[in-house]
């Protein structure tokens, strides 16, 4: 018999890497809104489908207005869409 232990070793779990959340940046002006707001949320969506990430147009629309009401300055306001379908909205003035 060996006087060494047995060493088990495991496999490393495989996990599949987490896939990167999808952002879009867009202009805001305090008097014409978010600048080409359907292009942009169309491009979202284009990219959330090749992806596989849920996106509720409607909802997005939304929250950008949500996000951006009574903002009386120019700013960025950059949508951050999970895989899930979560999203986040920064506003920033520039």
């Amino acid at each position: 018999m060996s006087s060494q232990p047995w060493m088990w070793m495991k496999a490393p779990m495989t996990q599949p890497s987490p896939q990167p959340d999808i952002s879009v940046t867009m202009d805001f002006d305090p008097e014409e809104g978010i600048a080409n707001l359907e292009s942009h949320l169309q491009h979202l969506k284009e990219e959330a489908d090749a992806a596989g990430f849920k996106f509720d147009h409607h909802a997005a629309r939304n929250e950008l207005q949500a996000a951006t009401f009574g903002k009386r300055t120019a700013s960025t306001a950059r949508l951050v869409l999970s895989p899930t379908g979560a999203m986040a909205i920064e506003v920033r003035s520039i």
